[in-house]
């Protein structure tokens, strides 16, 4: 489905992990991501993003993560979130 980030913090004592308040249709779930590397807390939030939200919540150093965001990696390792290209409402459903 389409998320939208609320708000995201880097997790205390990792250099990988962003920590996500995902907006997904009315609800709100917290996403553990490692893509740190990638892109700060601050340019996270207010973006459109993919999130695979058929997953069991898992436990990952400490923090409840309760979907996934999808991206693309390059040949070279640097990951691109997947995002709609219109804009959508978040919870809009990927077919």
């Amino acid at each position: 489905q389409v998320g939208e980030i609320l708000s995201c913090e880097a997790v205390a004592k990792s250099k990988k992990l962003l920590c996500s308040q995902v907006k997904i249709g009315n609800t709100v779930k917290q996403i553990v991501s490692g893509i740190r590397k990638d892109y700060t807390p601050e340019e996270m939030v207010g973006k459109k993003v993919m999130v695979l939200v058929n997953l069991q919540p898992r436990k990952i150093r400490g923090l409840v993560s309760e979907g996934m965001l999808l991206c693309a990696e390059d040949a070279d390792g640097k990951l691109s979130l997947v995002a709609p290209e219109k804009e959508m409402p978040a919870g809009a459903e990927i077919c």
